[in-house]
């Protein structure tokens, strides 16, 4: 069945998630104030007053996932040194660092260890050993995912590779999600920059109703990717990768990025085309720097490996299944396509 949806005029005015049901309609939301909902984030005023010494030592001091901390967390399973990673930033911001990237089981598991074959498959991958960014003018002033660097950051998926390859080892595990959350707003437990791994003994729920929705639909991707063209959502499209503004993302500020003709896990992904995708995930993440937000890689199943990627910093309506998208969505996305030149 195609992908339900209407354009007026050559523009966007409501369409289904073909996986959900959900129907976003295109609105007029620019006369409407946000400033309740906004409210209490006081390190976005300029006029705050840097934090002390004392304060940002203290933070550090209590992160389970800062260097000298590490016996706070769960014993390490692999790590990236800075001798493997040359031009790593962090260098000299960090004294006496002796890892850049390191991984070790969530104490939490998302999953009970009991259907996994008696192991935790979930597992943390702390970023970068900085916590905060390095003029900090707020104790909310935090490192984040953007300011890693491209190359970091495909670091940071290599890792993830090898990880996945561990974790698939494991005859119990069937299907492998990598998630990232940033931001109290995102439902981050810690503001140190992490993202999870996690391993499940059968298809995650939303890849699931993925696989359903394109074996209900074959060709579903392609008829999307081609109705975000026609709607001019498009960011960028490069050597196999497609990066777009989603029209039925779960928030109002949702993008994906995809690789339309590989159907199989980053384990098998070749290495030029890890680093295509993850270079063209890094660019959105880097624009939207240190808002909230969350990402999923999905993977397998049949299904294109792509990624969704969620601003959460601004509020959203859904209300009945139904989702109510800006109509300044093609402004901000040519604003994206600028600002993405301009780096």
């Amino acid at each position: 069945m195609p992908i339900e949806y209407e354009m007026r005029e050559g523009a966007l005015v409501w369409i289904r998630n073909p996986i959900t049901g959900v129907i976003s309609y295109v609105v007029d939301v620019r006369g409407k104030s946000f400033a309740f909902t906004l409210g209490g984030r006081e390190e976005l005023n300029p006029d705050m007053p840097a934090p002390d010494t004392r304060a940002l030592h203290n933070a550090i001091r209590d992160c389970p996932f800062c260097p000298g901390n590490e016996s706070l967390a769960p014993p390490e399973l692999m790590r990236v040194t800075p001798a493997e990673f040359p031009k790593w930033h962090g260098r000299h911001l960090v004294e006496g660092a002796s890892w850049v990237i390191r991984v070790f089981n969530n104490l939490f598991p998302r999953i009970p260890e009991s259907l996994t074959g008696g192991r935790n498959e979930s597992y943390i991958v702390v970023e970068d050993p900085r916590h905060f960014s390095e003029h900090p003018h707020s104790i909310n002033d935090l490192m984040c995912t953007g300011a890693l660097g491209e190359e970091h950051f495909h670091h940071l998926l290599l890792t993830d590779v090898r990880l996945m390859r561990r974790v698939l080892e494991n005859p119990a595990v069937h299907s492998v999600v990598i998630r990232k959350n940033q931001g109290r707003e995102s439902g981050a437990s810690q503001p140190h920059p992490h993202q999870q791994v996690i391993g499940s003994p059968q298809p995650l729920p939303a890849i699931e109703a993925e696989a359903r929705a394109e074996r209900e639909n074959p060709g579903l991707w392609e008829e999307l990717t081609g109705i975000v063209d026609r709607a001019g959502l498009v960011i960028e499209r490069r050597d196999g990768v497609v990066s777009y503004a989603s029209p039925i993302g779960a928030f109002p500020r949702s993008y994906d990025v995809i690789m339309p003709e590989f159907r199989d896990s980053l384990t098998e992904l070749p290495a030029e085309g890890l680093r295509r995708f993850s270079r063209a995930i890094f660019r959105l993440v880097r624009i939207l720097g240190p808002l909230p937000l969350d990402y999923e890689i999905h993977q397998g199943a049949g299904l294109p490996l792509h990624a969704h990627i969620n601003g959460r910093l601004y509020p959203y309506s859904n209300v009945a299944g139904t989702l109510n998208l800006p109509s300044q969505l093609v402004h901000n996305v040519a604003a994206l396509r600028k600002a993405l030149a301009r780096n």
